[in-house]
């Protein structure tokens, strides 16, 4: 939000967590900047009227739902006509591998709610519950909900095994609303 914000945008955070609002708010303050913060579930309707944003920024967060479509189809509607969502995604090879990334140790799709070892895997190192997505799931979401796809973009972990070996475990996409 602080780019945002020095690029003259009025900014609004939508988290599930309190505790990431009360940080956006904190950093906005310290940096003396306004933004609005909302505290709503991504997975249910948005908290906002059709065509009211001319940007979404949504960041890698899908892991954290496991149907992402609805998300989509939310980002299209509060989105003007020609609005730009810009969307970063896991593409799943941080789910498969172990945590010293030299080993696959999963299957795809990595979903703890139907498989409880993974759920227990999961609230030991408290990692809240994540879920890997599709590219059909991820990319042909976005146009399914209406987007035009303008740009696309890989990326590695900042470090580790994955990124030493420019394994991409992200991707990025540029949309438009049609």
């Amino acid at each position: 939000m602080p780019v945002f914000s020095a690029l003259g945008a009025e900014c609004t955070v939508l988290d599930y967590s309190q505790k990431q609002l009360d940080s956006e708010r904190m950093v906005a303050e310290r940096e003396k900047y306004a933004i609005a913060t909302v505290r709503a579930d991504m997975t249910r309707g948005l908290p906002f009227e059709d065509e009211t944003f001319d940007v979404v920024f949504h960041p890698v967060s899908n892991c954290y739902i496991e149907n992402v479509l609805p998300v989509w189809r939310e980002c299209h509607r509060v989105l003007k006509r020609g609005g730009v969502l810009m969307a970063g995604l896991d593409n799943g090879m941080n789910f498969i591998v172990d945590d010293t990334e030299t080993r696959i140790i999963h299957s795809l799709p990595f979903n703890p709610l139907e498989d409880a070892s993974l759920k227990e895997e999961l609230e030991k190192t408290d990692s809240g519950i994540q879920f890997s997505h599709t590219l059909d799931e991820q990319i042909r979401g976005q146009i399914q909900a209406g987007f035009s796809i303008q740009d696309l973009y890989e990326d590695t972990n900042d470090s580790g095994r994955l990124h030493d070996l420019a394994i991409p475990s992200f991707w990025a996409t540029l949309a438009i609303k049609r």
